[in-house]
């Protein structure tokens, strides 16, 4: 998990699988960034094959602690695998899922306009 800062945003990269394991560690980094000043933040699933349970879990809590702040999640997922799973849980209805980091980053301006 790799953390970049473009602007206002936060730009989480995730690679290869996201296990039970790796949960407390991204817990943690989410929880870090959601208690400073940060409200946008993109989940890079690009590189991912497999999110464990867990992790959708705390993506969803991240999100919940953004909302009243104005703040939102976009995702960046591109398996056909993984987007399937969001969309047999109904989480591509909780998060605005994208192809790539320009249409996320652009999302992101869009919401900023709409305001």
């Amino acid at each position: 998990m790799e953390v970049q800062i473009k602007n206002d945003i936060r730009i989480v990269k995730f690679s290869g699988a996201i296990l039970k394991v790796d949960s407390d560690e991204i817990e943690k980094e989410l929880s870090k960034l959601t208690q400073g000043s940060v409200k946008k933040i993109i989940l890079d699933l690009t590189k991912v094959h497999h999110i464990c349970s867990t992790a959708l879990g705390i993506f969803v809590a991240t999100k919940r602690k953004l909302k009243p702040m104005n703040g939102d999640i976009k995702v960046i997922v591109v398996d056909e695998d993984l987007i399937q799973l969001f969309e047999i849980t109904m989480l591509d209805k909780v998060f605005e899922l994208f192809p790539d980091m320009a249409s996320a980053l652009e999302a992101f301006q869009l919401d900023a306009e709409d305001r």
